[in-house]
């Protein structure tokens, strides 16, 4: 029973988080975020569509980051649109 114990606690604490995209935008200032994801590659291969979309809305500005995170909020904006 130790032994189980002990070879849970050794889990990285990342194995309970999703994998989103995370897109900053610098007008309007907001940052999306886009999943969860299973995995980093399946994020990754998301980002093409979701940046076609804020394109489209004619954001400037777009930094992206695919990380494992827990977001509370999926979009926030300092900006009015």
């Amino acid at each position: 029973m130790t032994m189980k114990l002990l070879e849970v606690a050794q889990e990285p604490l990342t194995s309970t988080l999703d994998w989103w995209v995370e897109i900053v935008t610098q007008k309007p200032k907001c940052t999306y975020f886009f999943g969860p994801f299973v995995c980093a590659k399946e994020a990754e291969l998301a980002i093409p569509g979701y940046v076609e979309d804020l394109e489209q809305e004619s954001v400037q500005g777009i930094a992206i980051e695919s990380k494992q995170c827990q977001p509370t909020e999926l979009t926030i904006c300092e900006d009015e649109f």
